[in-house]
C-alpha cells in the first residue's frame, strides 16, 4: 500500500487565490458566468460574516441550485466553524412528501441552522416542522467580504455530514472528518494526474462524487472547472459535450448510467466535428461499471479522438468519503469473463477470458463481462472476506472490505440496517467482488442478491445480459429479486412494456436463474419505479413496496404458475 500525495487544506485556497482561475457556472443558453478564484474567496468571507456565532461544528444544512452561492455556503460554513450538511433540492425525489421526509431526517440529525436558497425556505421550514425541531433559516445575503481568520480545526472533526444516496437502503449520515476529506482528495487528484483545466461537471452538488470530485477536488487545486445543473445534462447531453470540444477540458467524471443516457441519446450525426483529443481522463464510478455502456460510449466518440487509454473506472462509496480503487492513468481497463447465474461467496470465480476495453462491441455470448474498477488508490487497503469476516485468497468472491486513512467516522446515530458497516476503523461494504491480478471486481449489492441453491444471484448481472442481449430500456426498467412467501422470484418491472419483447426476456432470465426460480415480467404505470439522485435503483424500497402489495402492475409473462402477488 502506497501512501497518498501530499495534502491540500481545505481552506488553504483562501489565503492566495489565482486570479487567472477559477469556475464558471454554465447557463442554459450556453453561456456561462466565470468567477475567479479571488472573488470567490471574497465570497465565501462574505458568507462566513454571516453566519458568524455558529458553535464549533455546529451542523448546517444547505439547499442550493448548482451556482456560486453553494460554494459560497460550503466554504463559508466551514470558515464560520460549521459542519456542512448538502442536501438535495427537491427535483430529483419522485415526490414533495418523498422530499420533505428525507429534509426532516436531515433537520432531526441535528441541523440546527439551514442556508438555502430564497425558493427553498418554505419547505425548510415545512421540513423543520416535521422533525420538531428548530431551525433557524439563513437565506443569502450580500456577501460583503469581510476578512475573517480561518479557524484551526481538529482533524478528527466533521469537515461534512454526507447523506448518502438511499441506493443502500435509507438514507444515512455519514461523518466524514477534515483529515478523510482532504486524504481522499488528495489520493483523487494523483489517481487522475489533475491538471490545470478540468472540464464541465453535472452531477448534483448534494451527492459525493459530484461534490468532492467535482467541486472540492478542482478548488483546492485551484484548476478551472466548470458546473451545470444536472437537469441541464439530461435536456442535452450535447452541450455538456460540446464543453471539451478542442482541448475545452481534460477531465471527464460520472456514473455508468450518464455514459449510457448519452449513447443512448446521441447519434453519430450529432457529434460529428467534436474534437475530444484533449480529454486525458474519463472517469465512471459511484455504481457497477458495465462493459456495454463503455463500448456504446467509445463507439460513439473515438471517431472524435477520444481514447479508450483515457477510460479510468473506479470504485468508491460515500462512507468511504468517495474513492476507493481505480484503473491507473494510461493504463488500459481490463475486462473478466465469468458464466451468468448464482455463485456461491467464498468460492473460486472462474474466470473463463481476458480483453481489453477498446469500443468494439461485444457479441451476446454465455457468460457476463466484469469490468476492472482497478487497484486500490495510494493509501486504501482492499480485503474480499468469507462469510465470517476472513479474508479470502485473491479470485475468490466476497465482501469487499476496506480501511485507510479516508474511512469515514461512522454514521451519525444508529445505521438503518446492518448492511454497510463500520468496525474498528474498517469499512464492511456489503458490496460483493473478488481482486483478479491486483485489481477489484465489482459484483454488486450483498442486499441486491438472492440466495439460490446456496449460491448468490445478482440482479446486476441479469440487467447487464439483458442490456447485451436485448434491448433494456434505461431507466424504465429495473430487475429486482427476493421471496414472496416461499418462492425464489426475479422480477422485471418495466414502465415501457419492452416492445413486446416480454417472452423473450423470460426465456433470457430463466436461463440464467434456473428452473428453481420464478421469473415475471411485469408492467406498471409511469413514475412507479424508484431512483436515488444519483440514478441508482433503490431496489430495497421497491421490493418492500411489492411485499407490501403497494408495487403492482399488469403480468405480461410468468413462468411461475402463480401471479397474484403483484396484480
Amino acid at each position: 500500500m502506497t501512501s497518498p500525495g501530499a495534502r491540500v487544506g481545505l481552506l488553504d485556497w483562501l489565503a492566495d487565490p489565482r486570479p487567472d482561475r477559477g469556475l464558471r457556472f454554465l447557463r442554459t443558453d450556453g453561456s456561462a458566468d466565470r468567477v475567479p478564484y479571488p472573488e470567490l474567496a471574497r465570497r465565501v468571507r462574505g458568507r462566513a460574516a454571516e453566519l458568524s456565532g455558529l458553535a464549533p461544528g455546529e451542523l448546517v444544512a444547505l439547499m442550493h441550485d448548482t451556482g456560486p452561492d453553494f460554494v459560497s455556503s460550503f466554504f463559508g460554513v466551514l470558515h464560520a466553524g460549521g459542519t456542512p450538511a448538502p442536501l438535495s433540492p427537491a427535483v430529483p425525489f419522485a415526490d414533495r412528501e418523498s422530499w420533505l421526509d428525507h429534509v426532516a431526517r436531515a433537520v432531526a440529525a441535528g441541523a440546527t441552522t439551514a442556508v438555502c436558497d430564497e425558493r427553498f425556505a418554505a419547505d425548510l421550514r415545512a421540513a423543520a416542522g416535521r422533525a420538531g425541531r428548530p431551525c433557524r433559516i439563513v437565506t443569502p445575503g450580500p456577501d460583503d467580504g469581510l476578512d475573517r481568520p480561518a479557524p484551526r480545526r481538529d482533524p478528527a472533526s466533521l469537515a461534512l455530514l454526507q447523506f448518502t444516496s438511499g441506493s443502500r437502503g435509507a438514507s444515512r449520515a455519514t461523518r466524514i472528518g477534515w483529515d478523510n476529506l482532504e486524504t481522499n482528495i488528495a489520493m483523487i487528484r494523483d489517481w487522475t494526474r489533475m491538471g490545470a483545466s478540468l472540464g464541465v461537471s453535472w452531477l448534483p452538488l448534494h451527492h459525493d462524487m459530484g461534490l468532492i470530485g467535482g467541486l472540492l477536488a478542482p478548488v483546492l487545486a485551484q484548476a478551472d472547472q466548470g458546473l451545470m445543473r444536472p437537469e441541464q445534462f439530461i435536456r442535452s447531453p450535447l452541450s455538456w459535450l460540446r464543453q471539451y470540444h478542442d482541448g475545452g477540458g481534460q477531465v471527464m467524471a460520472m456514473p455508468n448510467f450518464g455514459f449510457d443516457y448519452l449513447a443512448r441519446r446521441l447519434r453519430p450525426a450529432h457529434v460529428a466535428g467534436l474534437d475530444l483529443s484533449g480529454v486525458d481522463v474519463v472517469v465512471t464510478g459511484s455504481e457497477r461499471v458495465r462493459r456495454e455502456t463503455l463500448d456504446g460510449f467509445l463507439g460513439l466518440l473515438a471517431p472524435c479522438g477520444l481514447r479508450p487509454s483515457a477510460m479510468q473506472p473506479g470504485y468508491g462509496l460515500a462512507e468511504a468519503t468517495l474513492g476507493v480503487t481505480g484503473v491507473p492513468y494510461g493504463r488500459p481497463v481490463v475486462m473478466v469473463a465469468v458464466r451468468p447465474g448464482p455463485v456461491r461467496l467464498g468460492q473460486p470465480v472462474e474466470v473463463l477470458g481476458e480483453a481489453e476495453l477498446d469500443g468494439t462491441a461485444a457479441e451476446p455470448a454465455e457468460h457476463v463481462w466484469h469490468v476492472s474498477c482497478g487497484p486500490p488508490l495510494a493509501g486504501v487497503a482492499v480485503d474480499v472476506l468469507d462469510a465470517d469476516g476472513v479474508p479470502l485468497p485473491e479470485g475468490h468472491l466476497g465482501e469487499i472490505e476496506v480501511s485507510g486513512p479516508s474511512v469515514a467516522l461512522g454514521y451519525l446515530g444508529a445505521a438503518p440496517d446492518g448492511s454497510t458497516r463500520f468496525t474498528g476503523g474498517r469499512l464492511r461494504t456489503a458490496d460483493a467482488g473478488f481482486r483478479y491480478r491486483g485489481d477489484v471486481y465489482v459484483l454488486g449489492r450483498i442486499g441486491d442478491s438472492m440466495q439460490v441453491r446456496g449460491r448468490n444471484l445478482y440482479v446486476e448481472d441479469i440487467e447487464q445480459v439483458l442490456a447485451e442481449d436485448i434491448v433494456f430500456p434505461w431507466r424504465r426498467t429495473v430487475v429486482l429479486a427476493g421471496y414472496l412467501g416461499a418462492e425464489a422470484t426475479v422480477l422485471i418491472a418495466t414502465e415501457s412494456g419492452l416492445g413486446g419483447r416480454q417472452h423473450e426476456v423470460l426465456d433470457r432470465v430463466t436461463s440464467i436463474v434456473g428452473p428453481d426460480v420464478t421469473v415475471r415480467v411485469v408492467q406498471v404505470p409511469p413514475s412507479t419505479l424508484v431512483f436515488t439522485s444519483s440514478g441508482k435503483p433503490r431496489r430495497r424500497l421497491m421490493w418492500t413496496r411489492v411485499l407490501a402489495g403497494e408495487l403492482t402492475g399488469d403480468v405480461l409473462a410468468d413462468s411461475g404458475a402463480a401471479a397474484e402477488a403483484v396484480r
